[in-house]
């Protein structure tokens, strides 16, 4: 079996996710490390925050190691208290990238330009991008993610600080997360022809700064309850 390639934006996530069943090796951004998933050879990346870094840093690794399958592991904020409670994890099934396209009135059309970001098996990608999750989950040897609630995830770089910001998005695109890496990796995993899980536990309600809206600490105490389990 292909090693697994385990990525977060940042130290202090991979910490969280597998730094408290193991000891984990040096971590330097950009650079992957070797490391083991039990019984699976497997690959460390943190890549910094944000798509630009996190397409550096996870393109140039899929150029070097072939690797059978890249988890993302972070947190996100979340639009719906309900559904996605803080601390609580998902699995995403799809990406939105809202930024690209024809800006007209604050609204943005992804083939307002009519170019495409790419044709990847035979079809265009625009700004949605589907990810691993159900079955699939099962087939590549993740299936402790497998049930999991999925969830439709917003890849911004500039993090929703206002109420009217949030609703605008979940208005526009029906989503359920925000968070800053999502389209980035699967838009690189995709023309790798690498499949991608992406965890996630919510740390914030998106559009509040109230402190009573975040619980980044126990976020990242159930990313590591959640993604433990790969070394177990």
């Amino acid at each position: 079996m292909k090693p697994i390639l385990f990525v977060t934006a940042t130290a202090k996530e991979m910490k969280a996710a597998l730094g408290g069943v193991c000891k984990l090796p040096a971590l330097e951004q950009g650079m992957p490390v070797e490391f083991m998933f039990g019984d699976r050879p497997g690959l460390l990346l943190v890549t910094g925050i944000g798509i630009i870094n996190t397409s550096f840093a996870l393109g140039r690794t899929l150029a070097v190691h072939n690797v059978g399958m890249v988890v993302l592991g972070g947190v996100a904020g979340t639009f719906d208290e309900e559904r996605f409670p803080l601390c609580s994890a998902c699995v995403v099934a799809k990406e939105i990238w809202p930024e690209y396209g024809l800006k007209t009135n604050g609204q943005i059309d992804p083939k307002g330009l009519g170019f495409s970001l790419a044709d990847i098996d035979g079809r265009p990608v625009w700004n949605e991008i589907g990810l691993c999750a159900g079955k699939s989950l099962f087939d590549s040897g993740l299936d402790r993610f497998e049930n999991l609630p999925e969830a439709v995830s917003l890849t911004v770089s500039g993090v929703t600080a206002t109420a009217e910001g949030a609703a605008a998005y979940r208005k526009d695109y029906a989503v359920d997360l925000e968070n800053m890496e999502g389209f980035a990796a699967a838009y690189v995993c995709a023309l790798a022809g690498v499949g991608l899980c992406q965890v996630r536990t919510v740390s914030n309600l998106v559009g509040s700064r109230n402190s009573n809206d975040w619980d980044l600490r126990g976020a990242l105490t159930e990313l590591g309850r959640i993604c433990s389990t790969l070394v177990k």
